[in-house]
């Protein structure tokens, strides 16, 4: 439980158990991106926990300051899997940014990202009309002319955001849309679509579809899910992070199939829906049998085996996506799958598990931070020269076509089961 503290939202606030397993050791320094580039203790988890100690004991309020300090963190929570005691920091940040909508010097642009969230990534019609541009342009001609002009140096954010753009997008999926079947299937489960995912990395769907029909997976995604709430959660919207859980979870009952995640935010997302809604009677149960069927793509694959056949001749560095690593402890699973590939040279670049900085929307509103981590992941690029650059979540694959893009070499960003299709598929053409 929460005490009374000074706490503007006290329903949502941190609870005084979680803050007080922090026992300011500081092993979370040296994993933190924004201590990284700072240096400084108020930019590290530690230092973030003493600001939400301070307001639950009453002694602070909770200003616009603290709130920077708040909103500078990614949440990756690459602090959690290096904790000792044990702290839940991811929870505790989302019920610590759940109180800025009422903090005065910060309501303005809280109430901005909101509206952005619920009434356009959670709305699939709204969402769709706002990805077309964005489609459209990944495969134009003007993408090249504009490219040619030099123009974009000249644009800043905007220029920055056009680099992160897919070189194409394809076609979008949607909940309800054809996956690839196996001649004999030996496996069942459903995939989850999200929202970004599937209108920007249609083709991502795709090819999980493939990779789980080669290895023996009928695969369905059903028609009536949306956003996962994710990034609601992590700027505070808990309640209605908690909406859009629920219709996740009654769209996916009916059956004890394993539901395929192959966003690595998402997948940390509908893992932790028992504790999103711990608190709901009605739910909570539901909530927690919907959690234990979520698996990542990799570590699905990893499970149901099978003999999938692979060759891609080609330079690789992987990147540990944040949710993927740290939220859900999975490493070994994907570099297991590009260690399977014949011809693959799976190389590791320091810091492949430091956030880049992409981090839901955090390049649109920190686009210091988020540049400054993403040049970093540019040197080690130049200095590594991958020819493929692997990732297991959207808005990371966003972010390192940046960061290829900055760092200068001709490489390929493409997401973990868009290789292991490719392979296969080179494998099964090379039989023939």
């Amino acid at each position: 439980m929460a005490s009374e503290g000074l706490w503007p939202v006290p329903g949502e606030a941190p609870s005084t158990e979680d803050l007080s397993r922090c026992v300011h050791c500081g092993l979370c320094l040296s994993s933190c991106p924004t201590y990284l580039v700072t240096g400084l203790e108020v930019e590290s988890p530690r230092g973030r926990i003493h600001f939400a100690k301070l307001i639950d004991e009453g002694c602070s309020e909770l200003t616009p300051a603290i709130a920077r300090h708040w909103d500078l963190c990614l949440q990756c929570r690459a602090c959690e899997a290096v904790c000792p005691s044990g702290v839940a920091y991811g929870r505790i940040q989302e019920r610590a940014r759940a109180q800025l909508a009422g903090t005065p010097g910060v309501q303005a642009q809280r109430r901005l990202r909101r509206l952005m969230l619920r009434n356009v990534i959670a709305r699939p019609r709204l969402l769709a009309a706002a990805m077309a541009p964005a489609r459209w342009y990944t495969g134009s001609r003007v993408r090249g002319t504009v490219r040619g002009t030099g123009v974009l140096r000249l644009l800043g954010r905007l220029g920055t955001g056009e680099q992160q753009l897919p070189a194409r997008s394809g076609r979008p999926f949607r909940p309800g849309d054809a996956l690839a079947q196996p001649v004999e299937a030996r496996e069942r489960a459903l995939l989850f679509s999200g929202c970004v995912m599937g209108e920007l990395f249609g083709e991502v769907h795709r090819a999980t579809g493939r990779v789980l029909a080669r290895a023996g997976v009928a695969a369905e995604a059903p028609a009536e899910q949306g956003c996962c709430g994710a990034l609601h959660a992590h700027d505070g919207d808990l309640e209605f992070a908690r909406k859009l859980a629920r219709r996740n979870i009654a769209a996916f009952e009916g059956s004890d199939l394993p539901i395929v995640v192959n966003s690595a935010g998402c997948g940390a997302a509908m893992k932790e829906y028992g504790d999103l809604l711990s608190g709901d009677a009605k739910w909570a149960g539901r909530a927690r049998a919907f959690a234990a069927r979520v698996k990542d793509a990799s570590e699905y694959l990893a499970e149901v085996g099978g003999d999938i056949p692979g060759r891609l001749a080609a330079k690789v560095a992987y990147q540990d996506a944040c949710h993927l690593a740290h939220a859900q402890g999975i490493r070994e699973q994907p570099r297991e799958l590009l260690r399977g590939i014949a011809g693959c040279e799976l190389i590791e670049t320091p810091g492949a598990d430091v956030c880049c900085g992409a981090a839901g929307i955090y390049s649109l509103v920190q686009p210091a931070m988020s540049a400054g981590l993403r040049s970093r992941k540019a040197g080690q690029f130049r200095e590594a020269r991958p020819e493929i650059v692997v990732t297991a979540n959207p808005g990371c694959q966003m972010q390192y076509n940046a960061a290829v893009a900055e760092a200068g070499i001709d490489a390929r960003v493409m997401h973990l089961m868009e290789v292991l299709d490719e392979a296969h598929a080179a494998a099964e053409q090379s039989q023939r």
